[in-house]
C-alpha cells in the first residue's frame, strides 16, 4: 500500500477492513496501519489459536465451520472495540458481499462507518506468494493450490466505486 493510501486511512477512518483472496497482502498492509495505531484483530489468528498447525488437515465442513466462528468473534471484538474507543484494522478476507454487509451493519450501530480496503491481487501473484509458505505460524497458513482457486473463483469482489471500498492493485503497493 502506498504511504500516501496509507496516512489518509489513519487519518480518516477507526475501522478498516482488509478484503481479499488468501495471499493478497492482506496482514503485510494491516501491519502497516497497525504501526500507524490501529488494533489487528485477525481471523487467521484466532483460528490458529483454536487448531494451531493442524487446521489445514481438518474436514472442510469442519474448517468451514470454524471460519464463521472467527468471524463471529471479530464481529463481537469489533463491537466492544469501537465502545472502547479504539481503531481496529480487520485482517479477513471479507469474500462474500454478505459478510461484508452483516459487517457494516456492526460498525454502523456504533455510530461508525467502516473503509474496505479491497487488494485486487492477480492469481498467479497469489499462488506463487502461498507456494513460499512454511505453515509455521498463523500469517503463514498453507493453502493448496486446488483450494486457492476455488477460493479465487468464489470471490465475491466488492463493488466498484462504492463510497466505503479503496481498491488497490497490485502494482499500487
Amino acid at each position: 500500500m502506498t504511504s500516501r493510501k496509507l496516512d489518509e486511512i489513519a487519518l480518516r477512518y477507526r475501522v478498516v477492513a482488509m478484503c481479499g483472496v488468501s495471499g493478497s497482502g492482506k496482514t503485510y498492509c494491516a501491519r502497516q496501519l497497525v504501526s500507524q495505531g490501529f488494533m489487528r484483530l485477525s481471523s487467521d489468528e484466532i483460528i490458529w489459536q483454536r487448531y494451531g498447525d493442524e487446521f489445514p488437515a481438518l474436514d472442510p465442513e469442519i474448517r468451514q465451520q470454524a471460519f464463521k466462528w472467527a468471524a463471529e468473534e471479530i464481529d463481537k471484538l469489533t463491537a466492544a472495540l469501537i465502545s472502547n474507543g479504539e481503531r481496529i484494522v480487520v485482517d479477513s478476507t471479507m469474500c462474500k458481499r454478505q459478510r461484508r454487509e452483516a459487517f457494516r451493519n456492526i460498525c454502523r450501530a456504533k455510530g461508525v462507518e467502516p473503509l474496505f480496503v479491497y487488494l485486487k491481487t492477480p492469481l498467479d501473484s497469489i499462488i506463487r506468494r502461498m507456494g513460499e509458505r512454511k505453515g509455521i505460524g498463523p500469517d503463514d497458513q498453507i493453502v493448496s493450490e486446488q483450494q486457492l482457486r476455488l477460493f479465487y473463483s468464489g470471490f465475491q469482489a466488492p463493488e466498484e466505486g462504492a463510497p466505503d471500498v479503496i481498491t488497490i492493485e497490485e502494482s499500487d503497493r
